[in-house]
């Protein structure tokens, strides 16, 4: 093949309707304010061939109105949902930390490849569902000659991109090493060789 470049720019939600809750899986809806974050981030960007978003409404709503407005096609899917956690699912961090009972909030945060969120998604299970969905976007850039695509995920999805992307050993606490704000872009620059080999490098 011929060798090429492409970029992916990972793009988190905005600003939920409800304040200072762990999301999760829970379909929360973004704000005013979330919109705007969304339309000032993607505002920055051009020449965008590809749209792919989380299906939960915080992501998905947006994406729907943005693709239409500029006809750009777009793909959602299960596949980058936020971290499944179980019954904290949509739950205030209040409740959480006064509240859980055994495993708790605070031993997930300190080891999240030891502790699994009740009746939720284990790390392993995290890893495993979005390192699968990044080798296929490598996999279908290359097929489609994907120039510019545009990710609407979430904190957590991003998070672990990155530590795939930086090879960070899979069982580092890593949701603690990056932080990424409502309605922030990351950019990933991905050089294609001959033999299809990727090479991923974030652009700051």
């Amino acid at each position: 093949m011929t060798a090429f470049s492409s970029r992916v720019y990972l793009l988190r939600h905005g600003e939920l309707t409800t304040k200072d809750v762990l999301a999760g899986h829970t379909d929360f809806i973004l704000s005013k304010k979330g919109f705007e974050q969304l339309n000032i981030a993607c505002g920055r960007l051009a020449n965008i061939d590809l749209v792919t978003s989380s299906s939960l409404k915080r992501c998905s709503e947006f994406a729907r109105q943005f693709c239409d407005f500029n006809k750009i096609p777009l793909n959602i899917t299960d596949d980058i949902k936020e971290f499944n956690f179980g019954d904290w699912d949509g739950q205030s961090y209040d409740e959480l930390w006064q509240h859980t009972k055994t495993p708790t909030i605070g031993d997930f945060w300190q080891s999240p490849w030891l502790v699994t969120p009740p009746n939720g998604e284990s790390m392993a299970h995290f890893y495993q569902r979005i390192t699968t969905w990044w080798q296929q976007l490598l996999v279908n850039t290359i097929c489609q000659g994907t120039r510019s695509q545009l990710v609407i995920t979430h904190a957590g999805v991003i998070k672990q991109l990155l530590a795939i992307i930086c090879q960070v050993p899979k069982q580092l606490n890593y949701q603690n090493i990056f932080t990424v704000g409502y309605g922030k872009v990351i950019c990933i620059d991905i050089f294609f060789d001959e033999n299809g080999q990727a090479w991923p490098k974030i652009i700051f």
